[in-house]
């Protein structure tokens, strides 16, 4: 089995689900619609990046072996 991961549009998701929803039953076996914008995006990544700055110091580490 393989995985397909799509962008679209918001505009554009009604007919990429037609689309999906027209295959024969055999074709798809599951998809999901997930709702992420352009600005939660930007911040899970910088996010992100300061929190491995401050996680991963040698302070922290002596507490990293307990999780």
């Amino acid at each position: 089995m393989k995985t397909i991961h799509l962008e679209v549009e918001d505009s554009k998701v009604d007919v990429v689900l037609n689309i999906i929803q027209n295959l024969k039953e055999n074709i798809v076996s599951k998809y999901e619609i997930i709702n992420d914008n352009i600005e939660n995006k930007d911040f899970i990544n910088i996010s992100q990046q300061s929190l491995e700055k401050v996680w991963d110091n040698k302070e922290d580490s002596e507490y990293d072996k307990f999780l």
